[in-house]
């Protein structure tokens, strides 16, 4: 059900609801002994949203929204067997009893358009997790390995900054950043301990576009950076948390078109710094010379070009 309501000549009102009914069905026999494997999980939720918009001018506007969302388990992540992560070098197992994830979401902006395909962003978020699903340690006989478990409950919080601006007739330039701050309750006490697993204290996005119609030519070239975060979580027992380091990223494409034919030529991941997974082996949330290394590899540069002909 939607209602879209005109309040006044400044403010209007979204409003939906949606109900949702998922069967996740998995059937299988675990390996060696034979044991079935009966995942069935019925589910019906409700996804309720509002979004409200007040028009200060034709070029500025405050957005007020919420939203509730559903994180869902993959199917690999419900099996409960194991398998083979050849991207990490690492055993997988699924986790029959993991539950979905439902999330609340509320944000803020401030949004201004100076001109055409121009705009400023200003926000603030919050997020509640109910159930997150979090990678996690356990022990496959001797062998480390990953699992999924369910948290109690999570939050996140966040500014977000976004400007698309036209520096001239064929340049325009992005920037989009996040700081966002999050933390875990891990049992049923009021104790918050950690970062959200998968969550970095910021995100940095930018972009430089060059578009000329009239000689055919596009190029673009993209950055990309994100903060440390919790790549797996330990079990404090016999290992501790897992992180991921930060990574420049860039990403180039360069295009011509020749009447009919265009042509395209692109690299991702330009500077091919390495991935780094740093263990945290004194448990103080910090990552120094002292930490070890789990794994190190660089993932390599791709690099491509199309041919496209237009009939």
């Amino acid at each position: 059900a939607t209602i879209q309501k005109v309040v006044t000549d400044r403010v209007t009102l979204n409003a939906e609801l949606r109900a949702e009914f998922n069967r996740q069905m998995l059937q299988s026999r675990e390996r060696g002994g034979g044991a079935k494997i009966n995942v069935d999980i019925p589910q019906l939720v409700a996804l309720p949203s509002i979004n409200s918009s007040y028009k200060i001018s034709d070029k500025r506007f405050i957005k007020l929204a919420y939203a509730t969302t559903i994180n869902r388990p993959e199917f690999r992540e419900l099996a409960p067997f194991t398998y083979y992560d050849f991207a990490f070098d690492v055993s997988r197992r699924g986790n029959a009893n993991i539950k979905s994830a439902t999330i609340h979401n509320m944000d803020l902006r401030y949004e201004i358009y100076p001109n055409l395909g121009e705009m400023i962003t200003v926000g603030i978020f919050h997020k509640e997790f109910i159930n997150p699903i979090e990678a996690s340690v356990f022990y496959n006989g001797s062998g480390l390995a990953f699992t999924v478990e369910n948290a109690k409950s999570a939050r996140a919080s966040g500014v977000e900054v976004e400007i698309r601006k036209n520096i001239n007739k064929h340049f325009s330039a992005l920037f989009n950043g996040s700081l966002i701050s999050s933390n875990v309750r891990v049992s049923g006490d009021n104790s918050i301990d950690r970062y959200l697993q998968g969550q970095s204290p910021y995100i940095i996005n930018t972009g430089l576009f060059y578009n000329n119609a009239d000689n055919g030519w596009q190029a673009n070239v993209l950055y990309n950076i994100i903060g440390k975060r919790i790549f797996v979580i330990g079990d404090n027992v016999l290992s501790s948390n897992i992180y991921e380091m930060p990574r420049n990223v860039i990403d180039a494409n360069i295009s011509k078109i020749f009447g009919k034919i265009e042509i395209k030529l692109g690299v991702q991941d330009l500077l091919n710094q390495p991935v780094r997974l740093l263990q945290d082996i004194n448990r103080d949330g910090d990552i120094t010379d002292i930490d070890g290394t789990f794994q190190e590899f660089r993932r390599g540069s791709q690099i491509f070009t199309s041919f496209n002909y237009k009939f």
